[in-house]
């Protein structure tokens, strides 16, 4: 449950991960997990973050939503690039 994607698809483009690191597991403030509604789950108020390399070089800061990769409704997204 704490292995990052083997490959991600961000802006139409396949990138297959190479290496990795994480993760760094970043919850919401207490009063925001403490007011979950039906609609926002507190697991939806947990982060997992990742920092991975694809094959080709690039490096991205990725992190999911959700306690456990394969939970449902569990989603991918890119914070952010590396230089």
């Amino acid at each position: 449950p704490d292995a990052p994607p083997l490959l991600f698809r961000w802006r139409g483009r396949l990138h297959r991960v190479r290496a990795a690191s994480g993760p760094e597991r970043i919850a919401a403030e207490w009063w925001r997990r403490a007011a979950a509604t039906p609609d926002r789950a507190p697991a939806d108020l947990v982060r997992d973050y990742y920092r991975v390399e694809d094959v080709a070089g690039a490096r991205f800061w990725l992190f999911r939503t959700g306690r456990n990769a394969g939970s449902p409704g569990t989603k991918w997204f890119v914070h952010g690039l590396f230089g």
